[in-house]
C-alpha cells in the first residue's frame, strides 16, 4: 500500500503535531527582581524537623500583593544554587488551601540536605492586575533565612530563624 501525502497535508500534520505536544518546553518565566516590600506579598514560613532526614515546610500566604492571583507555590532546589538554572534536585508543589480567615496555606516535606539551596517559588500569570502575555512571572523566597541551626543539618552552621519582612500598607 502506497501512502503519499501532499505537501500541504504533510505541513499541516507537522504543525498539528508541534501544537499538540505537551509543552513545558514552551513555558517562559520571567523572574521578578528584589523589591522594598516584596511586591506586596505577606507570608509566613515555618520550617520544622520531620521524621528521618526530612523537614516540614509550611507556607502561609496572607496577602498576594501585586502577584494576585497566585498560580502556584513550589519548593525548588537547583544543582547550581548561584544561578536559578541547571537541573532540579527538588521540585515539590505546595497545595495551597484556603483557611477560614482567608489565608492560603500548605505544607510539603523536603530533604534536609537540600535546605540551604531550596527556595519557595511563587508563580503568577498576572502582575499588578494585568495579564502577562510574554510569560509568567516568578518570585523566589530563599528558604535558608527561615532555618534555625537545630532544624538543619548539624554539620552546617545556618543562620538563625528570621521572621518574614513586615510590610505595612497605609491607605
Amino acid at each position: 500500500m502506497n501512502l503519499r501525502f501532499s505537501r500541504l497535508a504533510t505541513g499541516a500534520l507537522v504543525v498539528a503535531a508541534a501544537a499538540l505536544m505537551p509543552g513545558r518546553s514552551w513555558a517562559v518565566f520571567y523572574p521578578l527582581g528584589p523589591s522594598k516590600d516584596e511586591w506586596g506579598l505577606k507570608y509566613e514560613v515555618e520550617v520544622n524537623a520531620a521524621d528521618g532526614d526530612q523537614l516540614n515546610v509550611r507556607f502561609t500566604l496572607t496577602d498576594q500583593g501585586s502577584l494576585k492571583p497566585i498560580y502556584s507555590a513550589t519548593v525548588v532546589a537547583f544543582s547550581n544554587p548561584s544561578s536559578n538554572d541547571g537541573t532540579y534536585l527538588l521540585k515539590a508543589q505546595i497545595d495551597l488551601k484556603s483557611t477560614k480567615d482567608g489565608k492560603l496555606t500548605g505544607q510539603v516535606q523536603i530533604p534536609k540536605r537540600l535546605a540551604d539551596r531550596a527556595q519557595i517559588r511563587i508563580l503568577t500569570q498576572t502582575f499588578d492586575g494585568r495579564w502577562q502575555t510574554a510569560g509568567a512571572r516568578l518570585y523566589d523566597i530563599p528558604l535558608k533565612k527561615f532555618l534555625s541551626a537545630g532544624v538543619a543539618d548539624s554539620s552546617k552552621k545556618l543562620p538563625s530563624i528570621a521572621s518574614p519582612p513586615s510590610t505595612k500598607v497605609t491607605k
